[in-house]
């Protein structure tokens, strides 16, 4: 059984989406570095919330 691959909206700001989540998961990696765990939990669930933000901004389905 094939299953389908969605295709990519290309309305969504992918760059900026990108972006977000690199400097996200880079701070994320000094701050876990450095023993601050939650700290980097935090902000990679705003990245996470900022980046579907702009998904569904530009269209993308809300699944």
């Amino acid at each position: 059984m094939d299953i389908p691959k969605p295709r990519p909206d290309p309305n969504a700001p992918y760059q900026k989406m990108y972006v977000t989540l690199f400097k996200a998961i880079t701070a994320a990696l000094y701050m876990i570095e450095d023993g601050e765990v939650m700290k980097a939990r935090g902000v990679l669930v705003r990245a996470q919330q900022e980046t579907e933000e702009l998904y569904i901004e530009a269209g993308g389905p809300a699944e």
